[in-house]
């Protein structure tokens, strides 16, 4: 057991976080709070590289589970409906890239049935067969280049993250809460894929045996700031990438329960455990709450949203997609978030004292201060426009890898991929660079920067 320790990263102190327990509840704008959703969508958003086949057309009938789309480039990885009833929307965008399929639930929702099998008696071959039907190699990663992970190709290792900390984000501990079992055997199949090499990181002092007494997997504990819970970063401390041949798959707790629920109940688990929060919720509205695959934001929204212009956001605060009242829960989504929206400019801000204003790099007083216990109303203001890099320190005090943020986005920048790689750029993804995006004093856009990098790369290395 190996015990990851980091100190640089930033715990963002933004007003809003959910409060209390997560509740038994399927959330709904109707008034009955344990009223089911008319419409679920399956989310492709997250997916733009990818070219898809709908196996589906407008009015068919699909059972929750059964394939509807394919991904073109790798046969039989399948994305699965998220309910069962009727398809009444294929929703597409810019050159036909396909966004959403729109499924009006029917009651009661057919369900698509698999045998239910004990994985210690299947092939490898029979696994990855089993998990492709089922929609789940929809879920599980690949680094480099974080790609969907590839079935036929052994990773030498795999690292689930029981441990999460980015802002809103409920806490791996409460999506396994009752599915102990489940996710015990989504291990067991995880073991058996890659010969035992299952790394399980989960925060230290947890309580949740389901972690602490997890078998057949190596256990490791994490505690630190934000990006703890990143899997770059206990990848470079336990299994480092060196080269593109070096091939690691990640995943998440939930989707370890999804395996284990699929293998056991021989059904597509759609059951989660969201909190709705941020600057934007009323006071007293905020929480954690069970609802489902492809929720529909107008149910997460009714009767939430603070007066005036808000930002919707699927997904945290660093990371997440603006979405409207009439799109979807985001494909993998835990946070529904909502911020302030600057519609106005603060007369004269450059000269405030800024003592309600939250700042990184001391520009108004509250920097001087110790302001540890205090919490922040961030808006969407960026307080400024982009401009060329002229402090990459502040990024460098947030990364906990062994990568110097504004050298590798200049090299990406410029083209450079062999400096780049020498620079870290198959360790890292696009989201190891939120933090460094938000403390930038230039307004760079790190994140998009990295992932069209690695997009480029990875083009040029797998042609």
């Amino acid at each position: 057991m190996a015990h990851i320790k980091i100190r640089k990263g930033l715990d963002i102190p933004i007003s809003g976080k959910p409060m209390g327990d997560p509740m038994p509840l399927i959330l709904s704008g109707e008034a009955s709070p344990r009223s089911a959703p008319h419409q679920i969508a399956l989310d492709l958003n997250p997916f733009e590289d990818l070219k898809f086949k709908v196996l589906v057309r407008l009015e068919d009938k699909v059972k929750l589970g059964q394939p509807i789309v394919e991904d073109k480039d790798c046969p039989g990885r399948y994305f699965v409906a998220p309910a069962g009833g009727v398809i009444r929307e294929i929703r597409r965008g810019l050159k036909r890239r396909l966004l959403d399929v729109v499924i009006e639930v029917e009651r009661p929702e057919e369900v698509e049935k698999h045998p239910i099998l004990d994985p210690r008696q299947l092939s490898r071959q029979e696994l990855i067969e089993r998990l492709k039907l089922g929609g789940l190699f929809a879920h599980i990663r690949q680094r480099p280049f974080n790609f969907l992970a590839e079935p036929y190709k052994v990773p030498r290792s795999i690292f689930v993250k029981a441990i999460e900390s980015l802002p809103f984000t409920p806490s791996a501990e409460m999506q396994v809460a009752g599915y102990e079992k489940e996710f015990q055997t989504g291990l067991d199949v995880l073991a058996k894929l890659t010969d035992g090499h299952v790394h399980l990181i989960y925060r230290q002092g947890t309580t949740t045996k389901a972690f602490s007494e997890a078998k057949g997997v190596q256990r490791h504990t994490a505690e630190g700031p934000h990006p703890v819970s990143n899997p770059s970063v206990h990848i470079s401390r336990l299994d480092p990438i060196r080269s593109v041949e070096d091939i690691v798959w990640t995943l998440n707790a939930h989707t370890v329960i999804m395996i284990g629920y699929l293998f056991m109940h021989g059904e597509y688990f759609v059951s989660r455990v969201v909190s709705i929060a941020g600057p934007g919720i009323l006071e007293g509205k905020t929480g954690y709450f069970k609802v489902r695959e492809g929720f529909p934001v107008s149910a997460l929204v009714a009767g939430r949203l603070k007066k005036g212009y808000v930002r919707l956001i699927s997904g945290e605060p660093l990371r997440g997609r603006q979405v409207e009242s009439e799109d979807y829960l985001g494909f993998e989504d835990t946070v529904f978030c909502a911020l302030p929206e600057n519609t106005k400019r603060e007369f004269m801000h450059f000269f405030r004292l800024g003592m309600d204003k939250y700042t990184y790099s001391g520009t108004y007083v509250s920097g001087h201060l110790d302001n540890s216990q205090k919490e922040y109303d961030f808006s969407t203001s960026q307080h400024g426009e982009s401009r060329p890099f002229i402090d990459g320190t502040m990024s460098d005090e947030v990364m906990p890898l062994n990568v110097s943020p504004m050298n590798l986005v200049k090299a990406v920048l410029a083209e450079d991929y062999d400096l780049a790689v020498q620079l870290g750029l198959l360790e890292v993804d696009s989201e190891d660079f939120d933090l460094p995006t938000f403390v930038c004093p230039s307004k760079i856009e790190m994140m998009e920067i990295i992932k069209k990098g690695l997009q480029r790369y990875s083009g040029e290395m797998l042609k």
